[in-house]
């Protein structure tokens, strides 16, 4: 019997002291600085990263960000190890010698707003919205093996006017209109989708001609649609006869 609880203490000890082992061995990382969960685009974030107990397995450090370069200040700047780079996903060397990397990123949400003008229609598209991360940073070795990832911190981009169409939207009952509208928004006629939104949240009811509506708006379409592939056919036709 107590050669029995020996051996338990005897294994409740070595796994105590791999778990310290593992904890110990943790790659652990302090933050200076605020980064919010939902950002606008076009908005500036600047912040301190202090990495430290990096594993002496580890043979690289990688860093990749959704973040872009801000005019002349570049995009990384690695306090302690005296170099900067403005790559968005890059990565180098460590070693034991490597006790810990203090780095400030600062850089700008990308834009995700596409505006295009054709003859007076302007069309305005988006690109998606989630999956960015402010930064995504592991440890590899030599062979490009995994050995830890440190850090992944996502960030969602707000397009206001989206989310205010999508609340206007909402408060519509009819399912033909709401979708109707919804899909002239995602089709890049914003204007004119928030116009008929507009009009129905406050008067809480179509106009008696709002049959006539769809109908323009199709037409608008078609008609635009048309025009541009003629000017793509004259651009052909004049490259022909310039020959």
């Amino acid at each position: 019997m107590k050669s029995f609880k020996g051996v338990n203490y005897l294994f409740l000890s070595l796994f105590l002291l791999l778990l310290l082992a593992s904890t110990a061995s943790a790659t652990n990382i302090e933050i200076n600085g605020q980064t919010q969960d939902k950002v606008l685009e076009g908005q500036v974030i600047s912040y301190t990263l202090t990495i430290n107990n990096i594993p002496p397995a580890a043979d690289y450090i990688s860093f990749d960000t959704d973040l872009v370069k801000v005019d002349d200040s570049p995009l990384y700047n690695f306090t302690n190890l005296n170099f900067t780079s403005d790559a968005n996903k890059f990565d180098f060397p460590v070693n034991e010698s490597t006790t810990s990397i203090i780095v400030t990123i600062n850089g700008q949400i990308p834009q995700i707003t596409n505006k295009k003008q054709y003859d007076g229609v302007t069309l305005i598209t988006y690109k998606q919205s989630t999956g960015y991360a402010y930064d995504r940073i592991t440890l590899t070795n030599s062979k490009g093996n995994l050995i830890e990832s440190v850090e992944t911190r996502p960030f969602e981009i707000s397009i206001p006017e989206v989310d205010s169409f999508r609340e206007q939207i909402n408060q519509i009952e009819d399912p033909f209109f709401k979708k109707y509208l919804q899909d002239l928004h995602d089709k890049g006629l914003v204007k004119e989708s928030k116009t008929l939104a507009d009009y129905l949240t406050e008067n809480d009811k179509w106009p008696s001609y709002w049959w006539l509506i769809p109908g323009a708006i199709i037409g608008l379409i078609v008609g635009f649609l048309i025009g541009v592939r003629f000017n793509s056919k004259d651009d052909i036709d004049l490259g022909e006869d310039t020959e």
